[in-house]
């Protein structure tokens, strides 16, 4: 019986560089939940909206392939996406009612 063993390939330099965005993104939702829950929900739903923001501007910016976890189609169409996104969540936060008791608006 032959048994064949995979290929290793090599491993690039600076590969991990492309797993941080990944980590810091998921840490970053985890503080918007704290913050949804100590704060309050307007303040935690801004927080997730200004990390899809921030992660549009990284996408926008990083090298190719780019950064892994944020990157699955073409870098303009993932920019728009989260750039997008991240705007209509700012403008629904700021003006939903019944979000926080105590918002003046």
């Amino acid at each position: 019986m032959i048994s064949t063993r995979p290929v290793r390939r090599p491993v690039e330099p600076g590969h991990w560089r492309r797993y941080v965005v990944m980590w810091v993104a998921l840490a970053w939702i985890v503080v918007a939940m704290v913050t949804m829950s100590v704060v309050g929900v307007r303040a935690g739903i801004l927080v997730l909206a200004a990390e899809l923001l921030v992660l549009g501007f990284v996408r926008a910016v990083s090298p190719a392939p780019g950064p892994y976890g944020i990157t699955s189609r073409s870098r303009a169409f993932d920019v728009a996406i989260l750039m997008l996104s991240g705007a209509a969540i700012v403008v629904l936060a700021l003006t939903a009612t019944g979000l926080d008791p105590a918002w003046p608006g």
